[in-house]
């Protein structure tokens, strides 16, 4: 495929086709599972903290043990790694979906397996960020980046509405059965790939697990970029949108049952979908200029979700809302990926793992606090207030340097 345009240039690698290709599948599945677990949690307990609660079972060990995952992603063969943590979240879905069926389910096993999810996923993620960069060639970065984004998000897209009809029709199982398909796909894919012996570079391997912990934290304190975008990456992911606040203002301020929630979550998703076609259309050269402008739409588009009471209207601003985030996302992990070296990658994509899939858990603890005090659309408000004030607070702190970055 030598004439593809430039936005298309990782899909001439074989290794990276099959990754985007099982990346969509378990993003598929793993959206499918999201939006059953943010409902059926709620259904059983009918509190927004107890819902938002789940978040913490997530965040607690993506946290603690985000860096240990990193450190060890850069010693072993990574796709190894995958397959391990892959199947390991595949088995604790299918039991989860098996007490459903034989109607043994209760609301803390939801919290047990967002417990086991986290774990795993801070070693998983590392591992993905590490591995699939490294299947494509520097040029095609940006492409590699966005596609990946762009699985997430055509997961994100369709997952939602699959799982709202699963639930409604199928009931509580189905979704966790559907999910254990998506980790399938994940695996058949990390199987097909061939892929070359990984001869760590010597001089850049730490002695010891502590040192590979610590330096992925030391390089980033040493780059004022990458400080200024996983600052915002914390800010956005504790006070952004998060399933369990969409639920919340589904059920209690637009009064819609599971369908609608997956619809919400569908354009939200759409939209996402088409933040990567422009990626992919065009290529970004002033990450840090983009990364400004998109966070301050998110901020006023996210302040306008807040006040609509119509189904229709709030799924038109959350496609909007996912359009600028999918932007947004794909520039901050392109400048985070574009300045570390591979031998670093796994150790720097662990802190980067640690800022974004540690903070978005801990978002819905605190969705759930400040909406079960005063409503999910205020807790929406203040969200809003605070990432536009990080936005332009970290627009005042710039360095001149970075605004051609």
């Amino acid at each position: 495929m030598p004439n593809l345009p430039r936005g298309l240039t990782a899909l001439r690698e074989r290794n990276y086709a099959l990754y985007a290709l099982g990346q969509f599948i378990s993003q598929l599945g793993n959206w499918v599972e999201q939006t059953a677990v943010a409902w059926i949690l709620y259904e059983m307990t009918n509190s927004p903290l107890l819902l938002g609660l789940s978040g913490l079972f997530r965040a607690v060990p993506m946290i603690a043990l985000s860096l240990f995952g990193g450190a060890i992603a850069d010693r072993v063969p990574r796709r190894v790694l995958l397959l391990l943590t892959e199947s390991s979240m595949l088995i604790a879905s299918l039991t989860v979906g098996i007490l459903a069926l034989t109607g043994q389910l209760l609301f803390w096993h939801l919290y047990v397996l967002s417990l086991v999810s986290g774990t795993l996923s801070a070693f998983s993620i590392p591992a993905r960020h590490a591995l699939f960069a490294g299947l494509v060639p520097r040029s095609s970065m940006q492409s590699a980046v966005t596609f990946n984004a762009v699985a997430v998000r055509a997961g994100a897209l369709i997952g939602p509405s699959i799982g709202g009809v699963a639930l409604a029709y199928g009931g509580y199982a189905l979704p966790f059965f559907i999910n254990v398909g998506g980790f399938l796909g994940m695996l058949l894919a990390l199987a097909a790939m061939r892929l070359p012996a990984r001869r760590p570079d010597a001089t850049s391997t730490p002695r010891s697990l502590w040192q590979g912990m610590t330096s992925g934290l030391d390089f980033v304190w040493r780059s004022p970029l990458l400080k200024v975008a996983l600052g915002l990456e914390i800010v956005s992911g504790l006070f952004g949108h998060n399933v369990a606040l969409i639920t919340i203002i589904a059920r209690d301020a637009i009064g819609t049952g599971p369908e609608g929630l997956g619809l919400l979550l569908s354009a939200l998703g759409a939209g996402g979908l088409l933040g990567m076609v422009f990626m992919v259309a065009f290529h970004i050269e002033r990450h840090v200029r983009v990364i400004m402008t998109a966070g301050a739409l998110y901020a006023a588009l996210l302040a306008a979700f807040a006040l609509s009471p119509w189904l229709g209207f709030s799924m038109v601003l959350l496609f909007a809302l996912g359009t600028v985030d999918g932007i947004w996302a794909v520039t901050r992990n392109t400048l985070a990926q574009l300045l570390v070296s591979d031998e670093l990658r796994g150790r720097v994509m662990s802190v980067v793992v640690m800022a974004t899939r540690g903070s978005a858990p801990l978002g819905r603890v605190q969705a759930g606090f400040v909406a079960g005090l005063v409503g999910g659309p205020v807790a929406v408000l203040v969200g809003a207030a605070v990432i536009g004030t990080a936005v332009f607070y970290s627009w005042r702190l710039r360095l001149p340097a970075a605004l051609g970055r």
